[in-house]
């Protein structure tokens, strides 16, 4: 019974087969789409088939595998090969960028010509999975090294400190040991905000007013900002009222953060604008600088463990920022123009006093 089946049949099931399937096929006769089925219009973006039949590949392949890909295509046609599942990135019709794994198997067409037929699969969601597992096991093991490393400072520490407290009994008057003991204090502190990292404190959620724990945070780089010529302007009168439900000791490591970098950002003097916005619902915190800016690639990156844009960082800052924004039901909104500065927008539920 099936002998007797025509080539039109043997088609149109193969074409049943193709438009029902959930992962994209299309076939290339060389490098042209002369077919694609429905899967591969929702996976690109487009509007129908007419975006990609008659098309090069090419032209929804990420430039890095082109060359690959002729090499693959090759083979699959040359050679009545298969070419094995390799992830590979696609460019959807809004120029958004996707993660995918791409196989091509023969297509014999009925003229005996050997096009090729590549079947592809969003792994976006996939990728994104695994990353956000490898982030969690790199945070796992920064609280374990933190933890040793924090105890192996803090022994030494209590010694100096203790002979310096002796020091100060027989040498009255002595600002190189006033000096001394506030870079230990120092040292002591950047030790403990290790230490957050590998046994983070149970969070103490109050009515805080967020004005006071801005002010508090810019006063910390008074010096600083006049040393390197930065006017950090924050005007709090009108703001007094304004409050919010969090953690006061996290909330002022979010603007210390943010502070520092827009400081670090301005080569040679400049200014730091905080401006507070409020809807029915949020309260918008603006820090605005007239820095260097952020390349648009990396912005999307901000947040990231172990992700910066500076030589000696290791973008435990921003990534810690991010988390407790979030851990107070709260986001973070990045702009910036490569040259002209950035605007960081820390959106906070807003809470009645």
């Amino acid at each position: 019974m099936v002998d007797s089946m025509t080539e039109e049949a043997y088609i149109f099931d193969f074409q049943q087969i193709i438009e029902g399937s959930l992962d994209s096929n299309i076939i290339l006769d060389d490098r042209t789409v002369v077919y694609a089925n429905e899967a591969s219009v929702g996976l690109l973006g487009l509007e129908n088939k007419a975006n990609i039949v008659g098309k090069s590949f090419d032209l929804f392949l990420y430039p890095e595998f082109h060359p690959i890909c002729k090499e693959r295509l090759r083979y699959v046609r040359e050679n009545n090969g298969v070419a094995p599942l390799m992830e590979q990135k696609m460019i959807r019709l809004d120029g958004t960028i996707i993660d995918v794994e791409i196989m091509a198997i023969p297509y014999h067409h009925y003229n005996d010509k050997i096009m090729a037929q590549v079947v592809i699969r969003d792994i976006t969601e996939k990728k994104q999975a695994q990353q956000l597992m490898m982030q969690t096991e790199k945070l796992s093991l920064i609280g374990e090294l933190a933890s040793g490393i924090v105890h192996d400072i803090r022994n030494p520490l209590t010694s100096i400190k203790g002979f310096l407290q002796l020091l100060k009994t027989e040498i009255s008057k002595n600002n190189y040991l006033d000096i001394i003991t506030t870079e230990i204090l120092q040292i002591e502190n950047i030790a403990n905000e290790l230490l957050y990292l590998a046994k983070p404190k149970e969070t103490c959620f109050k009515l805080e007013p967020i004005a006071e724990i801005i002010n508090e945070s810019v006063a910390l780089f008074s010096s600083e900002a006049f040393k390197r010529k930065i006017h950090i302007q924050f005007v709090k009168e009108k703001y007094h009222h304004l409050h919010i439900l969090g953690d006061k000791v996290q909330l002022k490591q979010v603007f210390v953060n943010l502070i520092k970098n827009s400081i670090e950002a301005i080569k040679q003097a400049g200014e730091i604008k905080i401006e507070l916005k409020q809807d029915y619902e949020n309260l918008n915190i603006l820090i605005k600088d007239n820095g260097a800016g952020i390349p648009q690639e990396h912005i999307s990156k901000i947040g990231q463990s172990f992700f910066t844009d500076k030589t000696e960082g290791t973008g435990l800052g921003l990534m810690m920022t991010h988390t407790i924004i979030s851990n107070h039901m709260g986001r973070m909104i990045v702009e910036s123009e490569e040259g002209q500065g950035s605007v960081f927008t820390i959106q906070l539920p807003l809470q009645e006093a």
